[in-house]
């Protein structure tokens, strides 16, 4: 067992090597601590599907929605409490308690506030877990390393990989990373809201892979990772607008029909959609002008409601390779 007194400025790894990491003291002064944590989004995936392998997989799209936690600490006698009314949240929080070996005499109370919409495909519940785990971590100065939250958040619901920093292809239902971009395309996104709501759950338990369909998704994968290795954003969003048009095949949803006819447009790039929610949207490059973002917004306004977001801007590595996680 690692030991990290909660007084220290060292930040220790809790990682799946590890049973835990035991922490002797409470961080809670005579009126508690306070710590936040923060976690971007990912609007939809670039293409999701299923490798002729049998890896599950998706391909991130992180951008600038945001899901921020606040938690106060407090001692309590018996049993540690978390307090939320997010059920997913407050076993995120539990287990981080029980790595830490405290399961008694610690009160965590959560707040948390997003910016991006729920039940929209738009990874707000894994955002909001990870922000409370981001949050923890600042309070109790240990890091939970990338193992470990795979294999907590895999415990809970199918997720978004998130706690990667950049786009990563991932299997979303054994919280596995099958390969690491270490790239952001560089996007403006007019999103445009169906209306409704979709239960991730739900979604995947419906889903049925045939050998075509695999075969389908294994040469979508292979061309999306080719793009990210060219660091070619339009080929990138010509592989999100391939994946929405097979999910407008599969479902014959008339929303993404109208949105795929708009991305004929001047300007736009491709159609990205949100394949276990209710959102998709234009994608156009990272420069265009506000006058060209008011065109198209109003041109799909009457499909619902319409909001811009960008992808997020993050400094770009040296070298355009993907690689496959250690």
């Amino acid at each position: 067992m690692l030991q990290a007194p909660p007084t220290s400025n060292a930040c220790v790894s809790l990682d799946a090597q590890s049973a835990g990491v035991v922490c002797t003291t409470c961080p809670t002064g005579a009126g508690g601590s306070v710590a936040a944590g923060e976690s971007f989004a990912s609007f939809g995936e670039i293409a999701q599907g299923r490798r002729a392998d049998g890896e599950d997989f998706l391909i991130t799209l992180p951008v600038d929605l945001w899901s921020r936690c606040g938690v106060v600490c407090e001692p309590v006698v018996g049993a540690s409490r978390v307090t939320t009314p997010l059920a997913k949240s407050r076993r995120v929080a539990e287990a981080y308690l029980r790595a830490l070996g405290l399961e008694t005499g610690i009160g965590l109370r959560l707040g948390l506030r997003r910016d991006m919409p729920v039940g929209k495909g738009l990874s707000s519940s894994t955002a909001d877990m990870l922000a409370v785990l981001r949050a923890c971590e600042a309070l109790f100065g240990v890091a939970a390393g990338e193992a470990f939250i795979c294999r907590l958040f895999a415990a809970i619901e199918p997720h978004d990989a998130l706690h990667y920093p950049t786009c990563v292809a991932y299997n979303h239902r054994r919280g596995r990373p099958l390969a690491c971009f270490d790239y952001v395309p560089d996007f403006r996104i007019i999103a445009v809201d169906a209306g409704g709501v979709v239960c991730t759950q739900a979604y995947n338990r419906r889903l049925r892979f045939g050998q075509a369909r695999i075969a389908e998704d294994q040469a979508l994968y292979e061309r999306v990772l080719a793009s990210f290795a060219a660091r070619d954003d339009t080929a990138i969003a010509r592989c999100a607008q391939a994946a929405t048009e097979r999910h407008l095949a599969r479902t014959g949803n008339p929303f993404l029909a109208g949105l795929l006819k708009q991305a004929r447009q001047p300007d736009v790039l491709g159609v990205v959609t949100a394949h276990s929610g209710t959102c998709a949207g234009l994608l156009l490059p990272g420069g265009a002008d506000a006058e060209v973002l008011v065109r198209v917004a109003r041109r799909v306004a009457p499909l619902g409601t319409v909001f811009q977001t960008r992808t997020l801007r993050l400094p770009k590595p040296s070298l355009p390779t993907a690689r496959r996680p250690a």
